[in-house]
């Protein structure tokens, strides 16, 4: 072999990296990429009551923060704020955990971190929620839309949210739970039972008449109080409303065919109208 040939060899297994070109194990993020412990610490959140059920009034305009249960070994290794709004669509719910060892890859959930969401209570039907590695944990989003849910008034639906926080290092998953009860607010027929009229012997009765139907059916003599709602074609609307001193105290909305998020926006829309004002409790019917 001519020494120009030899040369070229060399060099060609140099340029290849030769016997030295064999797999690394990829290099650890830079540690001006990792959270400091005073980061870390201003991360973490308060830990949430065990067995505690948070509420959230979906007729309200007001968001519900309900903070879940820390992880056995303390806020540090998991703890996290969960964030409840209403919206056209359903129920938001938002997740800001703080992590000390985020896994978000896997087949199965008790071998990652992980949310599951049950609508109508553990044992249900469930959906997992997207997650999002931050520097101090993750965060989370789904929406829980309308048709998913159960009863809408008085206890409404209870909402069961499932975290599994996974710890690849010590090869361990806790489950913690977090209950949500959600509802558009008491029905009509529970505020009436509630309200039942008392008739004291001895005492004489009030000189103020009671209001009339057609008095207390006047704010919801056309459906252009909840025109936004949509109502179907086809959908017909069977309205009951308890009110006192002037504001709806119990609402129950029917619908034929069911349409939980048409019912829950009349319910809604229903709670915001001014009536008549009594001191007494009085039952309207209205029907679309």
């Amino acid at each position: 072999m001519s020494r120009r040939l030899c040369a070229f060899v060399v060099l060609l297994v140099v340029a290849c990296g030769g016997e030295n070109n064999r797999a690394r194990p990829a290099a650890s993020p830079p540690e001006q990429d990792r959270p400091a412990e005073a980061e870390i610490a201003e991360a973490q959140k308060p830990c949430g009551e065990l067995d505690r059920v948070h509420t959230h009034d979906m007729s309200g305009e007001r968001a519900t923060d309900a903070l879940a249960p820390c992880s056995k070994s303390g806020a540090r290794d998991y703890s996290a704020l969960v964030h409840i709004q209403t919206i056209d669509e359903g129920v938001h719910i938002l997740i800001e955990a703080t992590d000390d060892e985020v896994t978000l890859l896997g087949p199965e959930v008790k071998e990652r971190d992980s949310v599951i969401v049950y609508p109508k209570g553990a044992g249900t039907k469930g959906f997992e929620v997207p997650l999002m590695k931050t520097r101090t944990g993750y965060r989370g989003d789904r929406i829980v839309f309308w048709e998913d849910l159960g009863k809408l008034n008085d206890e409404g639906s209870r909402i069961d949210v499932a975290i599994f926080d996974h710890d690849r290092s010590s090869r361990s998953t806790e489950e913690i739970h977090l209950s949500l009860a959600v509802s558009t607010g008491k029905s009509c027929e529970r505020a009436r039972d509630e309200n039942m009229q008392k008739i004291v012997i001895g005492r004489a009765a009030a000189a103020k008449a009671d209001l009339t139907a057609a008095q207390l059916g006047a704010p919801m003599r056309t459906s252009s109080f909840f025109a936004r709602c949509g109502l179907p074609d086809g959908c017909s609307a069977d309205l009951c409303v308890a009110v006192k001193k002037g504001k709806a105290v119990g609402v129950s909305v029917s619908l034929m065919p069911i349409h939980n998020r048409v019912a829950a926006c009349i319910d809604k829309a229903v709670r915001r109208l001014s009536f008549p004002v009594s001191e007494n409790l009085d039952v309207v019917h209205q029907k679309f």
